[in-house]
């Protein structure tokens, strides 16, 4: 009886250590992950800046140049 349970015990024990293991490695790679997705808003926020900066300019200078040709 104790021989066919041996199996069980040694999946239950390399269980247990993989698993510590495993919380040891996800904490970088967690932290590393939330590095790249403040990175990738970052340059998301700074591409959405630029891009309304320009549109804005456009969008001053073309009714500038409109009331101009209407006077």
């Amino acid at each position: 009886m104790m021989k066919s349970l041996a199996p069980i015990a040694l999946t239950g024990v390399a269980a247990a250590i993989l698993w510590n293991i495993l919380q040891i490695l996800m904490a970088p790679v967690i932290a590393w992950i939330i590095g790249m997705l403040a990175l990738g808003l970052k340059i998301g926020l700074a591409v959405l800046t630029i891009g309304v900066a320009v549109y804005g300019a456009r969008w001053v200078m073309r009714n500038r140049a409109k009331s101009e040709v209407d006077a």
